[in-house]
């Protein structure tokens, strides 16, 4: 399976999270493209068997539970075109500590739905992924067999 990662990160954890991703799903057979969001073209995307979105949850311009900044604008920019049925999962790194643990899931999701993607497995929420690399990891590793054969 061809599949395209694209994420946005602050302090490096969804970009770690998302090369291991990477590396697991290349060791099970599949091909990865790991991008950050503000360098994806949407059109680009309809080449891929399967797209990952991977987002930290932030409080952006004081409203808490949101994607990354860079996620938001590409959203805005990207709000008429269409996936066309194409499936996509999210990931989604966060603490627990705050009201809207992983936010920035559902904001995706809604967003794929919008343009007419389609969800092909539950969304990951991964706690505090720098501080417990290992067990996240495994997490990680487990989640993949959710939407890959």
């Amino acid at each position: 399976m061809k599949i395209i990662i694209a994420y946005a990160t602050y302090s490096g954890g969804t970009q770690a999270a998302c090369e291991y991703l990477s590396q697991v799903l290349t060791s099970n057979g599949h091909q990865t493209t790991i991008k950050m969001i503000s360098d994806t073209i949407f059109e680009d995307l309809l080449d891929y068997d399967l797209r990952i979105f991977a987002s930290p949850t932030w409080d952006f311009e004081g409203k808490e539970g949101q994607p990354h900044q860079d996620f938001i604008t590409w959203m805005e920019n990207n709000k008429d075109k269409k996936l066309d049925g194409k499936p996509s999962v999210v990931l989604g790194l966060g603490d627990s500590s705050y009201a809207h643990f992983c936010g920035a899931n559902s904001i995706i999701e809604e967003f794929i739905k919008s343009v007419g993607g389609s969800i092909k497995a539950p969304a990951l929420e991964v706690d505090a992924y720098l501080f417990n690399m290992e067990e996240n990891n495994k997490k990680i590793s487990d989640w993949t067999n959710t939407f890959t054969p």
